[in-house]
């Protein structure tokens, strides 16, 4: 916590409002998630020019077309990102049974096989649709899930989002927690660990081509596979209407090692970029990157 009076009073604030949003968003059915989401984004989207150019611009190499489709795009982005903040507080006030009842899943049958082998499974997403609501309805599945997060602020709120998630049965590791040890003993569990990767967050970084630009992508599910014969498994999360979800399985990578560690980190990284181009590409104004990235 931030130790002068200021700030603790402002990270405690903070820290209440988004209870407080949760406790809100709990009273608002499901179904209209999507209208919540384009109200509250065009909101933002109408209040906030220098985040409108960063997802721009981010879009760019992703939308073809009129520059008047790029301009929709940012504008739907803006609504599906409100949509996940709306869903992300209110996933945890949902039963089991409601949460099965609003996803469904392609390629399933490879994530069994991949089980099958009893090596555990790394599932690897782009910041697509609502990810937690995938991560709570694979666990719902009876699948055992193990993701890794970034750190909120305040302390408290990254805690009570955490707590959140562990109502689903989805554990979540702080990335600057040396996530590795427990990321491989998920595995050798034979359990699912889901990253997302799509943008780097710490040095364990490496540069890959990215809708024909470079990019840097982090390296850790590429060495976690290397490290313990896991597959990886590329994923995305869609909205789809009424606050239905869908989730996508591609097929696993070939992890096999072909030299050194490092260059096979960069070739299986390099893949796992070209697999998102294909899932970004699927509807890119669910691509939630509202950081710089190109």
């Amino acid at each position: 916590m931030p130790k002068d009076p200021i700030s603790r009073l402002r990270a405690k604030t903070a820290y209440l409002g988004y209870v407080g949003a949760s406790m809100a968003a709990s009273l608002v059915p499901f179904d209209l998630a999507p209208l919540v989401g384009l109200v509250a984004g065009g909101v933002a989207y109408a209040s906030s020019p220098k985040r409108r150019s960063v997802v721009r611009k981010n879009l760019e190499p992703v939308v073809d077309g009129p520059n008047s489709h790029l301009e929709l795009a940012v504008q739907r982005a803006f609504a599906s990102y409100a949509q996940y903040w709306f869903e992300a507080f209110k996933i945890g006030y949902g039963s089991g049974a409601a949460l099965a009842a609003r996803g469904r899943a392609e390629g399933l049958e490879n994530l069994d096989k991949a089980l099958a082998g009893g090596k555990g499974a790394i599932v690897v997403a782009p910041h697509m649709g609502n990810w937690d609501f995938a991560a709570a309805w694979v666990d719902h599945r009876r699948y055992k899930v193990t993701a890794v997060a970034e750190r909120l602020k305040p302390p408290e709120l990254f805690d009570w989002f955490v707590a959140r998630r562990a109502e689903f049965g989805v554990t979540v590791i702080p990335h600057d927690d040396d996530p590795m040890p427990k990321l491989v003993a998920a595995l050798r569990r034979n359990e699912v660990v889901a990253l997302v990767a799509d943008r780097s967050i710490d040095a364990a970084s490496v540069e890959v081509e990215f809708f024909g630009k470079a990019v840097e992508f982090p390296m850790g599910p590429a060495i976690l596979a290397l490290r313990t014969g896991a597959p990886i498994l590329p994923t995305a999360a869609y909205f789809e209407p009424r606050g239905g979800h869908l989730l996508r399985i591609m097929g696993e990578l070939e992890v096999g090692p072909r030299g050194r560690i490092r260059e096979d980190a960069k070739r299986l990284t390099q893949e796992i970029a070209h697999s998102f181009e294909l899932l970004i590409r699927q509807a890119p104004e669910q691509w939630h990157v509202f950081q710089p990235l190109f």
